[in-house]
């Protein structure tokens, strides 16, 4: 069978989006399907892929695919609009005989036999508004466009026969936002970590990022900078991402800044190897995703699910993160690790742990036990699961 997988995201560094197509593609083409990675990316390579990932691309091919924002169409007959509504980005799935789309944003058509949609995170639908600055609800025209795009939604979303969600808060704003029941695939996370001696060392992990979701770097950073003197000999490593807008440059180095104050180190970009000796050493890791913003407005501020946080508590840090977004169906609170909704609550966790080292050890051997129920093989197996009905129809195989 002649499988395409659409990744979508097209901006920044690789992230978990990636390695979970990566992971996918994988699986597939060892069950001998054709299969080929859709991406917007021009400048990507398989190379990039299996460098960030670990994993063998050999066999599964990439194809580039230009970003196209999403229209509502231009005509006013309902008809001809539909028509234009299926023929956007018709190309990204016409090719195959099935068709994963990983997305979270409006998604095409699906224009293959089979269709999945693996969502991300649901982004609002574009919403219909009054003409004219009218009051009192929505005046009859623009009533017949809201039935018009609830209808045209409903065909574009029945187009896809499996629908999965990476976390329950994904599925929850799926339902809410998009209408539709999704299945919850959790994220594939890396467990290949050697456990040994441990530093006194704090860490996190998260693009700095200033356009997307923010990773609350520079308020982690300032949270230590206080809490450097009751930590004596403890040091913070702030990792992750770097993009190349000067936005994010200069948030890097305000970060930065703050981190040369104290015993912080602020590095960017760091090689694969390096970040998992990161996560062997460390003791404690923290996340702030979301912190200050309003989850029932802006969900999507939060972190949907948390493969940082995972890899983590695989390599036996005990994970202080906040109590937000995905993060709570990973971290059961006071059993592997702590949830934070102030930073005085984060810094009250971080002491109780950094001076109770009886504690700090049950809490990582939990941490790691609990991070095995969102392994690769876990992902792997759950999504070739759901996909199983579809790729028991008729099928072409690789000769």
């Amino acid at each position: 069978m002649k499988i395409g997988i659409r990744n979508e995201p097209s901006e920044g560094g690789l992230g978990g989006s990636e390695s979970a197509v990566v992971l996918l593609a994988e699986a597939l083409h060892q069950r001998r399907h054709q299969v080929e990675l859709v991406h917007h990316r021009r400048s990507l390579t398989a190379e990039q892929l299996t460098k960030f990932t670990g994993v063998d691309l050999n066999g599964v091919s990439l194809r580039y695919v230009a970003p196209k924002e999403y229209s509502f169409g231009t005509s006013n007959n309902p008809w001809l609009r539909y028509q234009e509504a299926q023929a956007w980005q018709a190309s990204l799935s016409e090719p195959y005989d099935l068709f994963i789309n990983s997305t979270h944003t409006i998604p095409a058509f699906c224009h293959a036999p089979r269709g999945v949609l693996l969502v991300l995170f649901p982004y609002k639908r574009p919403s219909i508004k009054p003409l004219n600055g009218a009051t009192g609800g929505l005046p009859p025209w623009n009533r017949l466009k809201e039935f018009y795009h609830d209808w045209e939604w409903k065909n574009r979303l029945a187009t896809y026969q499996v629908k999965t969600a990476n976390s329950r808060f994904t599925q929850i704003w799926t339902k809410r936002r998009w209408g539709v029941d999704a299945e919850v695939v959790y994220a594939p996370v890396d467990m290949d970590f050697n456990i040994g001696d441990k530093a006194d060392t704090i860490l996190s992990v998260g693009r700095f990022a200033t356009s997307a979701t923010s990773k609350k770097q520079f308020e982690m950073v300032t949270a230590f900078q206080q809490l450097e003197g009751c930590l004596a000999g403890w040091v913070y490593a702030c990792v992750g991402g770097l993009g190349g807008s000067s936005e994010e440059h200069a948030y890097f180095e305000s970060v930065r800044e703050v981190g040369a104050e104290c015993r912080a180190q602020v590095r960017a970009n760091i090689e694969r190897a390096n970040l998992k000796l990161l996560f062997e050493r460390a003791k404690i890791f923290w996340h702030a995703a979301g912190y200050g913003e309003n989850e029932d407005d802006r969900p999507e501020l939060t972190e949907h699910f948390g493969i940082v946080t995972v890899e983590a508590m695989a390599a036996g840090c005990v994970p202080i993160v906040i109590n937000k977004g995905g993060q709570p169906e990973i971290v059961e609170h006071g059993v592997n690790g702590f949830l934070w909704n102030t930073f005085e609550e984060l810094k009250k966790y971080t002491m109780l742990v950094a001076r109770d080292e009886q504690l700090r050890r049950q809490m990582a051997e939990a941490a790691r036990a609990r991070a095995q129920f969102f392994s690769i093989e876990e992902f792997v197996n759950r999504f070739i699961t759901l996909l199983q009905p579809l790729l028991e129809t008729e099928t072409e195989y690789i000769s």
